[in-house]
């Protein structure tokens, strides 16, 4: 019995670290954070554009198939969703073992 507690405790304490409920997890986690910090009198805006990123490692050697996002890019996608004043980006980072897996996604906001 004193065995099962103990089994039942280590499994309580391991579900945080495994499933990402802090800010990272060895099986899965998901953060949204904002891509800057500075947000004296900023306003919120109307309008939200939404930019994807996919990122897949081969988890021996590391080598990482990804994208990345460039400025151009950035502001070019915001053009066509009618942005014209980018008021704030967050981050929303979705990550599956150990980072093996991650899928990024850009959340522009402005008017």
């Amino acid at each position: 019995m004193l065995m099962a507690i103990r089994l039942l405790a280590l499994y309580v304490l391991c579900i945080p670290v495994l499933t990402g409920c802090g800010t990272f997890g060895i099986i899965y986690s998901s953060t949204v954070v904002p891509y800057s910090q500075e947000f004296k009198e900023t306003p919120v805006g109307t309008k939200r554009c939404v930019i994807e990123d996919y990122q897949l490692s081969e988890p021996l050697t590391r080598v990482t198939l990804a994208a990345e996002w460039s400025t151009n890019y950035i502001l070019a996608e915001a053009k066509k969703a009618g942005i014209k004043d980018i008021y704030y980006i967050d981050i929303n980072t979705v990550s599956i073992l150990l980072g093996i897996y991650k899928h990024k996604t850009l959340i522009i906001y402005g008017d």
